[in-house]
C-alpha cells in the first residue's frame, strides 16, 4: 500500500481521523440522549471525511497504482447530492426537538440515490461486463466531473440558503412567543450557517480559478481549508450538542420565577404606562386589550418570571395566544419578547431610582425583574437604552452628584 506520509496527505489525514472520531462521538450521544441533530451532524461530519479522502489518498500516490486507482474511481467519496438534505434536516432537527422525518421529505435524498445508482451501474459495467473500461476509458475519477462538481455545489447552496431560512423562521417565531428568546436563540447555528456559506463562497472561487480537473496541487488549498472548516463544525458541534441538550430536556415551561427573597415583594411604579410604547388607538376593542395587558403586567408583575410565554399571559386572560400577540403587535408595535423586556428594563430603572444598587449588586436586581442571565440582561438593557447597565448606572451616579 503506498504510504509515503507526504505533508499534504498527512495534513488531510489527520483531519480524516478526527473528523471520523468526532462522528463517532456524535452518534454516540445523538443515541444515548435520544438527539436526532447529533444523529444528522454526525453523517455530516463522515461525509466532510469521504469528501476529503480522494485529495487525501490522492496525495499518497494512489491514483498512479493500479488496483488503487481503481479504488479511488469506483467508490463515490464525494456524495455533494447528499451533503445539502443533510444540512438542511441537520437545521430543522436542531431548532425543533420534536422533528420527524417525512415520507414526503425523502424526495430530498432521490439526487443523491440517482448518484449511487449511476456510480453502482459504472462499477458492473466496467468490470464484470465488458472486457475493457468503458466509462474509466480517459483514466478520470468521475465524482470530480465538472457536471458534477458545478450540480453539487448548486445543491448545497440551495439547501444552506432553505436552512437560513429556517433559521430566521424560527427566530421570528420564538421572539413572538418567548420572553426569554435572546437565550434561546442558538449562537452555535448563526456560526455554523456561516461556517457553511464560507465553504461554499471558496468552491466556487477555486472553480472558477482551476476549473480543470488536472489541477491537482493548486485544488488541495481548498480542500485544506474545507477540512479545517469541517473540523470547526465537528468540534465546536459536538460541544454545542451537549449544551443543547440539557436545553431541550429540561420543560422551560414549568420553571418557577426566581425572583430574589430581598426584592420580591417591591412593587415597581410604571409612569405614562401606555406612552411608553404606543399611544392611544382608534378601536375601542383594542385599547380595552391594550388596558388588561399593561395593567397585567404592571399590577401583577408577570414580567418577573424569567420563563414567561405567550401561552402564560393569555392563560391568564383567558384568552387565545393568538389575540395577545395580535394586541401586542398591533397596539404595542412589538413582538412579544420586546414588550416583556420592555417592562424587565423600566423595573430595572425604577429600581435603580430607589437606590438599590447601593445594597444589591447589579445582576441580582436584574434577576429579580425577569432576566435569566447576565449576557441576556446585558444584550437586551443596552438594546433599549444604548447604555450598558455600568454605563448607565454610572451616568445615574453622576447626575446624583451634580443634583
Amino acid at each position: 500500500m503506498p504510504l509515503s506520509f507526504y505533508y499534504k496527505s498527512a495534513i488531510l489525514l489527520f483531519f480524516f481521523v478526527q473528523g471520523n472520531i468526532f462522528a463517532i462521538l456524535l452518534l454516540r450521544k445523538g443515541i444515548e440522549h435520544a438527539h436526532n441533530a447529533s444523529k444528522w451532524l454526525s453523517l455530516f461530519v463522515f461525509l466532510c471525511c469521504l469528501y476529503i479522502t480522494p485529495w487525501m489518498l490522492g496525495h499518497e500516490g494512489w491514483y498512479a497504482v493500479d488496483g488503487y486507482r481503481e479504488f479511488l474511481f469506483f467508490v463515490p467519496f464525494q456524495q455533494l447530492f447528499l451533503i445539502g438534505p443533510v444540512i438542511y434536516f441537520y437545521t430543522q432537527s436542531l431548532l425543533n426537538p420534536n422533528f420527524q422525518l417525512s415520507k414526503k421529505a425523502l424526495v430530498h435524498f432521490l439526487p443523491a440515490l440517482v448518484y449511487l445508482l449511476y456510480s453502482l451501474i459504472i462499477f458492473i459495467v466496467d468490470q464484470f461486463l465488458l472486457d475493457q473500461y468503458y466509462f474509466y476509458a480517459d483514466g478520470r475519477d468521475k465524482d470530480l466531473a465538472p457536471w458534477y462538481q458545478i450540480s453539487g455545489l448548486l445543491s448545497m447552496m440551495i439547501y444552506t440558503t432553505l436552512s437560513i431560512k429556517y433559521y430566521y423562521k424560527y427566530r421570528q417565531q420564538i421572539f413572538q412567543e418567548l420572553s426569554f428568546a435572546d437565550s434561546v436563540v442558538f449562537n452555535w447555528m448563526q456560526k455554523y450557517l456561516v461556517a457553511l456559506w464560507i465553504m461554499l463562497v471558496l468552491r466556487l472561487l477555486f472553480l472558477i480559478l482551476y476549473p480543470e480537473w488536472g489541477d491537482f496541487g493548486a485544488k488541495w488549498w481548498y480542500y485544506f481549508l474545507f477540512a479545517c472548516l469541517s473540523y470547526y463544525i465537528a468540534l465546536t458541534g459536538y460541544t454545542n450538542t451537549i449544551a443543547t441538550i440539557v436545553s431541550f430536556r429540561v420543560n422551560a415551561f414549568e420553571m418557577e420565577p426566581r425572583p430574589l427573597p430581598a426584592l420580591q415583594n417591591k412593587q415597581v411604579i410604571f409612569e405614562n404606562k401606555h406612552s411608553k410604547m404606543a399611544g392611544q388607538v382608534a378601536d375601542p376593542s383594542l385599547q380595552a386589550w391594550k388596558t388588561k395587558i399593561s395593567d397585567l403586567m404592571e399590577k401583577e408583575q408577570l414580567y418577573q418570571n424569567p420563563t414567561l410565554t405567550l401561552s402564560d399571559v393569555a392563560s391568564t386572560l383567558g384568552t387565545t395566544t393568538k389575540q395577545v400577540s395580535s394586541v401586542i403587535n398591533q397596539g404595542f408595535g412589538m413582538n412579544f419578547n420586546d414588550f416583556v423586556n420592555h417592562y424587565r428594563v423600566e423595573a430595572f430603572k425604577a429600581l435603580l431610582q430607589r437606590g438599590e444598587h447601593q445594597q444589591y449588586t447589579i445582576l441580582s436586581i436584574a434577576l429579580a425583574c425577569g432576566f435569566n442571565s447576565k449576557t441576556t440582561f446585558n444584550r437586551v438593557f443596552k438594546r433599549c437604552t444604548t447604555l450598558t447597565p455600568i454605563q448607565y448606572v454610572s451616568q445615574l451616579k453622576h447626575n446624583e452628584s451634580n443634583s
